[in-house]
C-alpha cells in the first residue's frame, strides 16, 4: 500500500481539475492505498458542506459522487488555515473529515506521499 497526496488549489472556478482530483483519490482509496486531500487556496470551498453538489466536468462527471466516496471511506480532508479564516470558514461548516491544517503539515505529508496537485 502507497500513500497518496492530493492538493487541490483550484475552487469553484475550476471544475476540472477539483472533478478529476477527486476522481483519482477514489480510485487510489479504490485499490487500497492510504489517501489524505489538502485543500488550499480557493480550493477550501470543497471542504464546506454542500459547495461541491453542483460541480461537474464537461464529460459529465461529477464531484460530488466521488467526494462523497472519499467521505464515506474516512479519508482525511486537510483545509489551509490561513485560507479558510481569510474566507470566514470554520470547521463547524464542513465535510465529515475535513479540519484545518498548517503548511507544515503539508510539507511533512509530502515528504512522505507520492503527491498529485491540481
Amino acid at each position: 500500500m502507497e500513500k497518496f497526496l492530493f492538493v487541490l488549489s483550484r475552487g469553484l472556478e475550476d471544475p476540472v481539475r477539483a472533478t478529476r482530483a477527486f476522481q483519482l483519490a477514489k480510485v487510489a482509496k479504490e485499490k487500497g492505498h492510504e489517501v489524505n486531500i489538502f485543500l488550499v487556496d480557493d480550493a477550501v470551498s470543497y471542504a464546506i458542506l454542500g459547495l461541491a453538489d453542483g460541480v461537474m466536468a464537461p464529460t459529465g462527471d461529477n464531484a460530488k459522487q466521488y467526494l462523497d466516496y472519499l467521505i464515506s471511506q474516512d479519508v482525511s480532508f486537510y483545509v489551509c488555515t490561513p485560507c479558510a479564516r481569510t474566507r470566514l470558514f470554520g470547521e463547524d461548516q464542513f465535510i465529515k473529515g475535513a479540519k484545518l491544517s498548517t503548511a507544515g503539515h503539508l510539507i511533512d505529508m509530502a515528504a512522505e506521499s507520492k503527491v498529485f496537485t491540481f
